[in-house]
C-alpha cells in the first residue's frame, strides 16, 4: 500500500478508485441529498466534481445523524479528490484518491449509514 492508504489490487489503479467513488456515493447521495450520480466517470476531475457537488448539497440540506461531521468529511474529501486532480508535481493521486474515498465513507456513517468494510 502507498503510504499505509491507497489499497493494491485489481481496482487500485487511479480508474478503480474514481469507479469505487463514484459507486459509493451512488449508493446513498441520490436520496439524501438529491444529487444525480452519472453511471460512470472519467478520472480525478470528474470524481472532485462530484464529491464537490455533493459537498455544496450537503450545505443546504437537513441531515440525519451528525451532520456537520458528514459536512466537514465531505468538504475534506472533496480538497483532496481536486488535489488528485490538479495533478502537481509530488502528487500521490491514488493515496489522494483513497483519502477522499475514505472521506466519504466517515461521512456516510456520520449520516447513521451502514458502510461495508473494505480491505
Amino acid at each position: 500500500m502507498s503510504a499505509g492508504i491507497a489499497p493494491e489490487g485489481p481496482r487500485a489503479g487511479v480508474e478503480g478508485l474514481c469507479e469505487d467513488i463514484r459507486g459509493a456515493l451512488e449508493g446513498w447521495v441520490p436520496r439524501m441529498l438529491g444529487v444525480h450520480v452519472h453511471r460512470s466517470v472519467s478520472g480525478p476531475a470528474e470524481v472532485a466534481r462530484l464529491i464537490g457537488a455533493v459537498a455544496d448539497a450537503a450545505e443546504i440540506t437537513v441531515l440525519p445523524g451528525d451532520g456537520p461531521t458528514a459536512r466537514a468529511e465531505l468538504h475534506t474529501a472533496a480538497a483532496r479528490a481536486t488535489e488528485a486532480a490538479g495533478g502537481q508535481q509530488g502528487t500521490d493521486v491514488r493515496a489522494e484518491l483513497a483519502a477522499a474515498r475514505a472521506g466519504c465513507r466517515r461521512a456516510a456513517v456520520a449520516l447513521g449509514l451502514r458502510v461495508p468494510a473494505t480491505y
